[in-house]
């Protein structure tokens, strides 16, 4: 019975880390073309549509206790999803991303295992597996231009600590609260980068607000809202499901489908370690499964 649990959570986790890839892969092209904080806002705006939608065919419980945990985390998430699309805008992505998933994996795992959560010996080597296969995912020859600079550095990690508060806050909501924690989430950070917007009143903010929808960097914006739902979602059933160190430490594998996508759409080569990384990830996940 544990091990069709684990299998299940597994499965979760990892379909959350491949949709979450696609959807920071679109937020970082976009951000290239349009200030990280727009593309955010567009990102934010869709993706709220998208969980009010969820929540009325779920019909959850509705408790001021969760709603106020979504708002908490939607306040983390837009801060960790704005220097991350900043971070992404102005480095390497495949080695400013594993750097997020690292801290996003073991900061939530700490506090897991804190709070009481077990996994047995096989387990615990999968989740070391993972960590340093997200780590190895980063190490790559960059052939785009980019280069990783101190600014692009700190951005991810305050990306990965932003994250990290997310993942901890959505798992301590109630199970039959559904995805009502995720209702206040998009729309504490809709709200935010909203107002950061305007108090900052940007020359070229009201413009490219004013054209969107006529580029692509607004498609791709509105893609990653999408994506960027869909993997919440998976993400809040995996939470509620499973351990925090689990779901956290498999979401972190997200950065492979990035990668692979640099590779394949912006020419970044992958190297060896990365290939080891995702041999480690693979390894890892069965163990996680398996322990």
């Amino acid at each position: 019975m544990r091990f069709t649990w684990l299998v299940l959570v597994a499965i979760i986790g990892l379909a959350s880390a491949l949709v979450y890839g696609l959807s920071d892969f679109l937020g970082g092209l976009a951000s290239r073309r349009m200030r990280p904080l727009v593309a955010v806002e567009v990102t934010f705006v869709v993706a709220t549509a998208i969980a009010l939608t969820a929540v009325l065919v779920e019909q959850p419980v509705w408790s001021a206790r969760d709603l106020l945990l979504g708002l908490a985390a939607g306040v983390a998430g837009a801060l960790g999803t704005w220097t991350f699309y900043a971070c992404l805008a102005i480095g390497p992505m495949s080695v400013l991303s594993p750097v997020v998933a690292v801290l996003n994996a073991v900061l939530p795992a700490v506090v897991g295992f804190a709070v009481g959560e077990r996994l047995g010996a096989l387990g615990l080597v999968g989740v070391a597996a993972v960590v340093v296969a997200a780590a190895l995912l980063g190490v790559s020859r960059q052939s785009d231009g980019s280069r990783l600079s101190a600014r692009a550095l700190l951005l991810a990690i305050g990306a990965g600590v932003g994250f990290a508060a997310y993942f901890t806050l959505i798992h301590f909501t109630a199970p039959e609260s559904g995805l009502v924690p995720l209702v206040g989430d998009y729309l504490a950070g809709t709200v935010l980068v909203a107002v950061v917007l305007l108090v900052l009143r940007w020359r070229r903010g009201p413009a490219e607000l004013a054209g969107l929808g006529r580029n692509r960097a607004t498609t791709a914006a509105v893609l990653a809202g999408v994506l960027l739902a869909i993997a919440n979602i998976l993400l809040v059933i995996g939470l509620h499901l499973g351990d925090l160190a689990v779901m956290s430490v498999l979401s972190a594998l997200y950065p492979a489908s990035t990668v692979l996508l640099a590779l394949w759409f912006l020419r970044e080569r992958l190297s060896a370690w990365q290939w080891i990384g995702v041999v480690l990830g693979i390894g890892g996940t069965a163990a996680i499964a398996a322990g």
